[in-house]
């Protein structure tokens, strides 16, 4: 089926080219969705649009039966739901507006042609539309000023009735004027100019523009001006929306702009396109200066002096001198008024700045746009950076309407016709962009590339970039037909000293502060050479907290490491960029712990990359101690940073290798293990976890590292030996003593112990807040706030829970903030704030969504809770639905707590529906999750509740309520906030009578947690023990 919306006119939808009957609204919905095409409108935007201020009582019911509208009147719409709202996901070719949008600037008859009447004309009465329409309106206008510019007799009808409808329009008023001159009809041309002049003095009080003026003069001396043409773009023009209005504004505030940016940026055709823009509104045009093929300053003054249509007179006796020619050009440009572009600067930097001041200075009416890798210099220069276009992350859903993506496509499909972007080439098509840092050109030669290559084939030969990238336009300048020639251009200009400081900052990865590019390059005296580098545009000045971080591009970066191995540098930068890692990480360890621990933090994520780097060169050249202390330095900012599954491999390769015995061998051994651990369940993290508790004290337990005197804790905890935690529980660091009780009480829990665990949890806190550690205030106000929630007290649970919310995204710990979100919402279902609980989990299922895995299952099966207590059964079918499925993609993840929390929701689902099988056997799988793999009491006593609903729901109420019972007996607790368990009660007295009902339960909760394991047949195998 091929879906097509028509918005320029009435609002018209066609399936395969025919017209759908749809109501109002229906057309409405579609017509807001088909404005942002791929994307989410929020629920909020589309009630607004569709009700016009005045919903109905349930909106987003009532919008939700538009929906069903159009769902049924187009079988197979693309319309889906996606929080926070609903898409339409069409490409943008589908929708004759945003076609129209593409097409204005570069093909305005073709736009043209689109146009069918007033924009929405059907559905004018809703104030959306009122923004939209008025935005196709002019630009509509402005493409009629491109298309008319050279306008004569056959253009007059056109213009005429232009003018009529938009008297005041100056633009159009001057083609007329010109148009009617042209055709002969000069009174009539000079009558046109009058009419407006009046016009425009009696309505706005002013007196006509630049253009307006110059084409009543040209009138007036019978003239048609010569005026200079500019070169038609043979490719489409995307991107750069930000860049155009910014010179646009800098034009117009002043008289110089200079496009600044690396080679292959796309700054020529940016100018390109300025020009084009500004060509019909500036009275004397726009005059084009190529610059690249001067190879001499002196060249200058005669190559503009020929592009604004005027050769110095030359003799075979003589030939004019530069400062004659200087003169001449002053003298032309001294009454003009047009737009200078100069491109490509950066050979001629000096010589063309004194010129263009000069210029300036005597050319009252002149304006400069130059394009340069460096800038002029001058007074009055405005500087416009022309960078890499944004590669959008691979999740992104609208990705595919990236700028980068379309002008790749764009180039690919001009060299192999058949190339288009699916869900399956998405992913390589932005893995090529990224690698080649969205530069225009690059990925220009990329595309061209097809021709000969598959997509995966050119991704996969992208390390050697310089050798695939070659194929670029026969009559581009040498320069620019390959990417070795590209940065090498630029490269040669370079000082020798700037080239020394850039080969040696290649090593770093993204890129260096001032302070380790003096320690990687060895020299202190760096600045100079990263000024000239940054002026120059081979590095990046990016402002980071209170400094500036330098980068710079992949592919420059690549250049420099040849140059690198060319100079025998590598080995002697690559020691020295790795000792400034080790310092770093030595001096920002002790801050992670402490009032100091964000600013830390800010740090180590800045030079992430960087770090990651210099470890795995490390691992690579199998040197085991320099490997262990940066991964064993690294190991608790991944925690802080919810990295710790994703450094698992890095944390495997340092364990392998041989290393001294040393504390942060301790902490790698750990930490290794935990994240397998996490990553494939506990049978692989047993051996490496008994190796660490049996290190002795000076390596473990009684370790001057505090992290790895906290890593033998842990190992002991999770070993299921507390015996030992004597000792780290007596070191005499006090963080190591917070942790060790913190890890105490949450294995109390985690085991269903509740003696001493609130006592355990608020020492701990007190500590963590005494030393200003966020990550302990968080997990600690977790876990006090999961034992308010069992209490019943959701009040104070909300209270616990923001607050190690709070700390948790102060953090910016990207894995604990979405499930802790997840967690407020279920407290405020609890509460019987069910709407508001399911605004709060639609919203947090945005960020989860972009992640996936068992985290966005946890949050889906949190959705479909809330829709069970909402007693809206489709919702909760579809969404637990959806988190069992998001199992299966994360298969092998070894979260099986969460596996069987969704499962349990999942059961409950089908209970309701009456699938008792099905539902038996899921809550079958979650019980061995719970018990089996990761020995969970609290999560093994959620399956329990899970299996009491379903005994109900197969018309066993007394089995029920005993399961009840059994599963208190399990956690060792009452819970008194579970809605779903309490909604059970109230169901069971109804079916049994209180009395009887609250007996069986009774009678559950007294056989104790052995009797009731073996009696639901829950066998724990768990690293811990009880």
């Amino acid at each position: 089926m091929t879906l097509a919306v028509e918005l320029l006119g009435p609002v018209v939808v066609r399936v395969d080219g025919v017209p759908t009957e749809l109501g109002v609204r229906a057309r409405a919905l579609l017509a807001r969705l088909a404005l942002d095409p791929g994307r989410v409108v929020s629920i909020d935007a589309l009630v607004e649009a569709l009700w016009d201020g005045a919903p109905p009582a349930a909106p987003a019911n009532a919008l939700q039966a538009v929906v069903s509208r159009v769902r049924r009147a187009v079988p197979g719409v693309p319309l889906r739901a996606q929080p926070p709202g609903y898409l339409l996901d069409l490409p943008r070719d589908a929708v004759d507006a945003c076609r129209f949008e593409d097409l204005v600037a570069t093909d305005p008859g073709a736009a043209e042609a689109l146009w069918r009447g007033e924009p929405l004309a059907d559905l004018r009465d809703l104030a959306f539309t009122a923004a939209p329409a008025a935005r196709w309106a002019e630009l509509r206008l402005v493409g009629a000023e491109g298309r008319l510019s050279g306008a004569g007799a056959a253009e007059l009808p056109e213009l005429d009735r232009l003018v009529t409808e938009h008297p005041l329009r100056e633009a159009l008023v001057a083609l007329r004027v010109r148009a009617l001159h042209r055709a002969g009809r000069t009174a009539d041309a000079l009558a046109a100019y009058e009419q407006a002049r009046r016009r425009l003095a009696d309505e706005l009080g002013t007196d006509p523009g630049p253009a307006l003026q110059a084409a009543q003069l040209a009138v007036l001396r019978d003239e048609t001006p010569e005026r200079p043409v500019l070169r038609t773009a043979l490719t489409s023009f995307r991107g750069r929306a930000t860049e155009l209005d910014l010179v646009a504004d800098r034009l117009d505030r002043g008289r110089l702009v200079t496009l600044l940016g690396p080679g292959g940026a796309g700054k020529t055709r940016l100018a390109q396109e300025v020009a084009r823009q500004r060509e019909s509104t500036t009275q004397d045009g726009v005059w084009w200066v190529e610059l690249a093929p001067l190879g001499e300053p002196r060249q200058l003054p005669a190559a503009v002096l020929t592009a604004v249509g005027q050769r110095g007179s030359t003799t075979l006796e003589r030939v004019p001198t530069v400062v004659e020619t200087g003169v001449r050009l002053r003298e032309v440009l001294a009454t003009r008024r047009g737009l200078l572009v100069l491109d490509n600067c950066e050979h001629l930097v000096d010589a063309v700045a004194r010129l263009t001041d000069e210029l300036l200075g005597s050319c009252p009416g002149l304006v400069v746009l130059t394009t340069s890798r460096e800038a002029l210099g001058i007074p009055g220069e405005a500087l416009v950076p022309v960078g890499p276009l944004s590669v959008p992350a691979a999740d992104d859903p609208r990705a595919a309407d990236s700028d980068v993506v379309r002008l790749f496509t764009d180039r690919a499909v001009a060299a192999s016709p058949a190339f288009a972007v699916t869900a399956g080439t998405l992913p390589l098509v932005l893995e090529v962009c990224r690698r080649l840092d969205g530069m225009p050109l690059a990925l220009e030669l990329a595309a061209a590339r097809l021709r000969t290559l598959g997509l995966a084939q050119i991704a996969a030969r992208l390390d050697d970039r310089f050798a695939l990238l070659t194929g670029g336009s026969r009559v581009a300048l040498p320069r620019q037909q390959t990417l070795r020639a590209v940065v090498e251009w630029s490269w040669e200009a370079l000082r020798p000293a700037e080239q020394a400081v850039g080969r040696r900052l290649s090593v770093p990865a993204d890129g260096v502060t001032l302070e380790a590019a003096e320690a990687v390059c060895g020299d202190p005296d760096v600045l100079d050479a990263i000024a000239g580098l940054v002026e120059k545009s081979l590095l990046t000045a990016v402002p980071e907290g209170d400094g500036v971080r330098y980068r710079m591009l992949e592919t420059v970066r690549a250049y420099g490491a040849e140059q690198l191995d060319a100079a025998g540098e590598r080995a002697a930068t690559e020691a020295a960029h790795s000792a400034w890692c080790r310092a770093l990480l030595d001096r920002l360890d002790p801050l992670l712990r402490g009032p100091g621990q964000l600013d830390a933090l800010r740090e180590l994520r800045a030079e992430r990359d960087g770090l990651l780097a210099a470890l795995q060169r490390e691992v690579s050249a199998g040197r085991g101690d320099e490997a262990v202390h940066l991964a064993g330095r690294l190991a608790w900012f991944w925690l802080l940073s919810g990295q710790q599954v994703a450094a698992a491999r890095q944390l495997a390769e340092v364990a392998r290798l041989p290393s001294s015995p040393t504390p942060l061998r301790t902490v790698c051994l750990t930490f290794a293990a935990l994240a397998a651990a996490d990553e494939l369940g506990w049978d692989g993290a047993r051996g490496a976890l008994t190796e660490v508790v049996a290190f002795p004290d000076q390596l473990g337990a009684a370790a001057d590292e505090p992290v790895a005197a906290v890593s033998w804790a842990l190992a002991s905890v999770f070993l299921g030996r507390p015996e030992g935690l004597d000792r780290p529980a007596a070191h005499p660091d006090p963080w190591v003593r917070a942790v060790v009780r913190a890890a105490v009480g949450m294995a109390a829990e985690n085991d269903g112990r509740y003696e001493t665990l609130s006592e355990d949890l608020q020492t701990a806190r007190a500590a963590f807040r005494e030393l200003g550690d966020r990550w302990g205030m968080s997990v600690t106000a977790a876990a006090l706030g999961q034992i308010a929630a069992q209490d019943g007290d959701l009040a104070r649970a909300t209270e616990l829970v923001t607050e190690a919310l709070r700390c948790s995204d102060e953090l910016g710990t990207s894995d604990d903030s979405p499930m802790l979100r997840v967690r407020l919402a279920l407290l405020r279902a609890a509460a019987g704030e069910l709407a508001g609980a399911e605004a709060d989990l639609d919203e947090v299922l945005v960020p989860l969504a972009r992640t996936g895995g068992t985290g966005l299952a946890y949050g889906e099966a949190a959705r479909a809770q809330v829709a069970l207590l909402a007693d809206d059964l489709e919702q909760a079918d579809r969404t637990s639905r959806a988190a069992v499925g998001r199992l299966a993609e994360a298969a092998g993840a070894g979260l099986d707590q969460i596996g069987a929390l969704v499962r349990t929701v999942r059961a409950q689902v089908l209970a309701g529906r009456g699938a008792v099988a099905e539902a038996e056997e899921l809550l079958a799988q979650a019980q061995q999750g719970a018990a089996q793999s990761a020995g969970d009491i609290p999560v093994l006593a959620t399956v329990l509740v899970g299996r009491a609903v379903v005994a109900e729901a197969a018309g066993e109420p007394a089995a029920s309520a005993r399961l009840l019972g059994l599963a208190e007996a399990v956690r060792g607790r009452a819970d008194r906030g579970d809605p779903a368990a309490a909604a059970l009660r109230v169901r069971l007295a109804t079916a049994l009578g209180a009395a009887t009902a609250e007996a069986a339960e009774a009678a559950g909760v007294a056989v104790g947690r052995a009797a009731a394991l073996d009696e639901v047949g829950a066998v724990l195998v768990s690293p811990r023990g009880l």
